[in-house]
């Protein structure tokens, strides 16, 4: 149930470096709005928490058919898988409306769905009645990246508190370590950015991808920074 969970409901980790923050040469400093990170130090810490709440809405590990039904949720087609899910989701939350993981999952398929203020909401639900869902950072982080891509990628903001909530729960959590430094980044915080993104280079395998990046992303906040 665990590994369907993985494939069916896990996100990726944000890597939010602006593409303000890479020089021109840096791979990927033109394009994309919004870059994937799986640190290998990144703890699957809502592995459990999906595992329950899908057998909670669907009642049996045969809801968890395939790995394509997530694959088509969040990569694929959404008018294909997604739907009927959704459906069944909202259904168990109408007669359960205080299980917050059961709003953390409608939230994921809202993002996938890039409904981005609904996925927001839906988290704002989840952390409000669940006092363990707001025990976990990686909720913290992706209700603030929803709330961030429902105002045009920015995280000025309330999306800036919700990444300090996840930093106050766990100061060396990945994905609000590169947040925080995104946020500060924007801010024109430089020292502030350089100095969460080396909190984070320092978790990355010494051959992750992602240190290009955010290698380049760190000289670019110094030189900022000493002008």
């Amino acid at each position: 149930m665990a590994a369907g969970a993985v494939a069916f409901a896990r996100p990726a980790f944000v890597v939010r470096v602006a593409p303000a923050a890479l020089p021109a040469t840096a791979p990927g400093a033109a394009g994309a709005r919004r870059r994937v990170l799986r640190p290998a130090s990144a703890p699957l810490v809502l592995v459990p928490l999906f595992a329950f709440g899908l057998y909670a809405v669907y009642g049996d590990p045969g809801a968890m058919r395939s790995d394509a039904a997530g694959a088509s949720m969040f990569g694929g087609d959404a008018g294909q898988a997604a739907p009927p899910l959704r459906e069944d989701l909202l259904r168990h939350l109408e007669r359960m409306p205080r299980d917050g993981r059961g709003w953390v999952l409608l939230a994921r398929m809202e993002f996938g769905a890039d409904r981005f203020v609904q996925a927001a909401a839906a988290y704002d639900q989840a952390v409000a009645i669940d006092p363990k869902v707001a025990g976990d950072p990686a909720v913290w982080c992706e209700y603030a990246d929803a709330l961030a891509m429902a105002q045009d990628g920015t995280l000025a903001g309330k999306p800036r508190t919700l990444v300090m909530r996840a930093l106050a729960l766990n100061p060396a959590f990945p994905a609000a370590l590169e947040m925080a430094g995104g946020a500060a980044f924007e801010a024109h915080d430089y020292p502030l950015a350089a100095r969460y993104w080396r909190e984070l280079l320092a978790q990355l395998p010494a051959q992750a991808r992602a240190r290009i990046e955010l290698e380049a992303a760190i000289a670019r906040a110094d030189g900022l920074a000493s002008r």
